[in-house]
């Protein structure tokens, strides 16, 4: 079977998951699922290693993405931030229930920690829980970013030009979660071969130990192409 064209993320890389992220990028680098794009929570305390350690992902090929500055949200005032929060997000959508100015805030800050600390400035921000909140495609572009992942696909910041892509996950702590997450596993992955197009896999730190571990160990077996974001035009 011809490999699939994805896209892999490891999301939420912080000073506290990045002894996890490491583990499961040398297990996704065993499968021979790479380059990947990782997904960097600024805010904490990091210690020289870890930066290092981002420095040598970087080195290696892999994408450095701005993911938020602390992956919190602020309290849902608005009901579309209740209902996201309940269907998908819980407390991580951290644009959400913000103004432009705040949302504005969060990714400069985001943007300036990279090169503070001597790491490629990112050209792709993910916003966690994909919720990209007020702030249009070109305040993304003003403050250095070419792209902006949300949940339905990946967009040009300067031209503001989607391209709509599958998603798949597999964080999944309620038994809830996990039939939904595997039936919009499935389906996306059967859109994006109907389509021919790339498909988005999203793994987290933790995701090796829960329920949807061992669909994870079974996606890693299969035969992919891996992909970067940056090579969205292509």
């Amino acid at each position: 079977m011809t490999p699939l064209p994805a896209f892999w993320s490891v999301h939420d890389v912080s000073p506290a998951t990045i002894d996890r992220a490491a583990g499961l990028v040398e297990r996704l680098e065993r499968a021979g699922i790479a380059p990947l794009t990782m997904l960097v929570v600024p805010a904490g305390d990091w210690p020289e290693a870890a930066v290092e350690q981002l420095r040598a992902w970087a080195a290696t090929g892999h994408l450095l993405a701005a993911h938020g500055w602390t992956h919190q949200a602020a309290a849902r005032r608005t009901l579309g931030h209740r209902i996201h929060g309940f269907l998908l997000s819980r407390d991580a959508a951290e644009h959400l229930s913000r103004s432009e100015e705040e949302v504005e805030s969060i990714v400069e800050r985001s943007a300036s920690w990279f090169t503070a600390n001597g790491l490629p400035a990112p050209r792709l921000y993910a916003p966690p829980a994909w919720a990209r909140g007020a702030l249009p495609d070109r305040q993304f572009h003003d403050l250095g970013f070419d792209l902006i992942e949300t949940l339905t696909g990946i967009a040009e910041t300067a031209t503001g030009k989607r391209r709509l892509l599958p998603l798949a996950g597999f964080e999944a702590d309620t038994r809830f979660r996990a039939i939904s997450v595997r039936v919009l596993n499935a389906g996306n992955l059967a859109l994006a071969r109907l389509s021919k197009r790339p498909i988005r896999i999203a793994v987290h730190p933790d995701d090796d130990r829960l329920l949807l571990s061992r669909q994870l160990e079974a996606w890693m077996t299969r035969r992919w192409k891996p992909l970067l974001p940056t090579n969205f035009r292509k």
